[in-house]
């Protein structure tokens, strides 16, 4: 897991990449976290959540481990505010259903490993499909969507809109 403090902001606002995501959803994450990012106590990223596989075999304990971790679910970025507070950030280029779908997911399989944690869910995008949006909408997912100079004009919004 990739932890950065409020305080250490200003690393990831200027980056090319970020830990763990997607080239092409870099952007979005970016400015989501430019908008929001000082509202939270961390910005944690490659956080892992559900079952993942364990080998069975010949294999040493680092390498099991490796590959338990490895194969776990890894959402996008998790955006925490001491002691209890988490906030899920789903990237996606365009936002459709599944992505919906995937940030459900992402809640359930965090709030078993975390009852005791108060979870929100985000979606940051460049482009969306109206009955994505309402989806999202309908179950409690707040959809930010940017659009960057030089874009093709893939989403309904300018420059932000959150839905």
């Amino acid at each position: 897991m990739d932890v950065f403090t409020r305080d250490e902001l200003y690393r990831l606002t200027d980056r090319v990449t970020l830990p763990g995501i997607n080239p092409e959803e870099v952007p979005v994450t970016r400015e989501w976290i430019r908008r929001y990012g000082s509202q939270f106590d961390e910005l944690r990223f490659n956080v892992r959540v559900g079952t993942g596989i364990r080998l069975q075999g010949a294999y040493d304990d680092v390498f099991i481990e490796n590959w338990y971790q490895r194969t776990r679910l890894k959402p996008d970025l998790i955006a925490f505010t001491f002691p209890r507070f988490a906030t899920i950030v789903e990237a996606k280029v365009q936002w459709l259903n599944d992505a919906v779908w995937q940030t459900l997911h992402y809640r359930d399989l965090y709030l078993e490993e975390f009852p005791e944690h108060d979870v929100d869910l985000v979606g940051v995008c460049q482009a969306y499909t109206p009955q994505a949006a309402m989806l999202a909408s309908s179950s409690g997912i707040r959809l930010h969507v940017y659009a960057f100079p030089g874009d093709l004009p893939l989403a309904a919004a300018t420059t932000e809109s959150t839905l």
